[in-house]
């Protein structure tokens, strides 16, 4: 699994998770949230080949 990979994998969870916290009224919005952030983190540190 790449990075690239994992960390659309880790956004597809973060957002189904905030969006299931939110409907339900259930803190688990805010695991969602930091998953989302650390999705965004993984896409702007991205290694962009040799430099």
């Amino acid at each position: 699994m790449t990075v690239k990979t994992t960390r659309w994998a880790i956004l597809v969870i973060g957002t189904l998770l905030g969006v299931y916290g939110w409907a339900t009224y259930n803190p688990v919005a805010f695991v969602g949230l930091a998953l989302m952030v650390l999705a965004a983190a993984l896409h702007l540190t991205r290694h962009r080949g040799p430099r």
